[in-house]
């Protein structure tokens, strides 16, 4: 596996940018039952593409594949926890888990082995949490 190429970061980056936008404008209704948990996901969406502007505009590719593992992590982290805190609450009639499964991970895999081959540290997929290979 080869780490992506910036511009083909940027393509993802900009797609989750276009779907988070879409997002924001398609919620014209929101149950009030449900607000705490659309909350906590837009939030966690603010985390997640907090820097994607800066990144854009600075086009240094080293800091593009930062940004982007921190994005696969923590949209895998949002998921999870959507499963475990919020599994009923939906926006527009569609479950959140089913919102947020529409964002990208085309190369999800490609940055977590980017990041273990420049940190030495290893990434579990069933929790985000970093082990090290201590022999």
């Amino acid at each position: 596996m080869s780490t992506p190429s910036y511009a083909e970061l940027k393509k993802e980056l900009v797609t989750a940018l276009d779907i988070h936008i879409d997002l924001l404008k398609d919620t014209s209704l929101i149950d009030p039952e449900h607000l705490d948990g659309i909350m906590f996901m837009m939030r966690s969406f603010g985390f997640m593409l907090d820097r994607a502007p800066k990144v854009l505009l600075e086009e240094d590719p080293e800091e593009m594949n930062f940004l982007m593992f921190q994005y696969y992590s923590l949209l895998n982290e949002l998921k999870h926890n959507l499963l475990l805190n919020y599994p009923n609450t939906t926006l527009q009639n569609r479950p959140l888990i089913e919102v947020v499964q529409i964002f990208p991970t085309t190369y999800e895999k490609d940055m977590k082995l980017w990041w273990e081959q420049l940190t030495g540290l290893r990434v579990d997929d069933s929790k985000q949490t970093m082990s090290l290979d201590i022999d």
